[in-house]
């Protein structure tokens, strides 16, 4: 007896086979180990939505203990950080702008 393959079971036995070829060479393209990246995903070690940069940015900040800061060091580091803030406002203000005024260029 031989069994009929339609259509649709074509189309799924290629994806079995088209989709993990695809990730694979995805991943090298990223420069990372395809094999090693599709392994953990079939564990379950990892799923495909990387982490945000703000949950990054969380794990990588530091705190330090204030008694191991006098207080003129602190007061000190607390308006660098508050300058650099401000500059960092005032330069994506100044790049928004850029942007447009490109935007404004690329319509002439």
């Amino acid at each position: 007896m031989r069994f009929k393959v339609t259509g649709f079971t074509r189309f799924i036995l290629i994806m079995i086979i088209l989709v993990p070829l695809a990730y694979v060479i995805a991943s090298y393209y990223n420069g990372k180990d395809g094999i090693e990246e599709l392994k953990k995903l079939v564990k379950g070690q990892t799923s495909l939505i990387s982490p945000t940069k703000v949950d990054t940015l969380e794990k990588e900040a530091v705190v330090l203990p204030s008694e191991t800061v006098d207080k003129d060091t602190y007061r000190k580091l607390l308006l660098d950080n508050e300058s650099l803030k401000d500059s960092l406002v005032d330069k994506e203000l100044k790049i928004r702008e850029l942007e447009r005024n490109l935007k404004l260029c690329k319509g002439k």
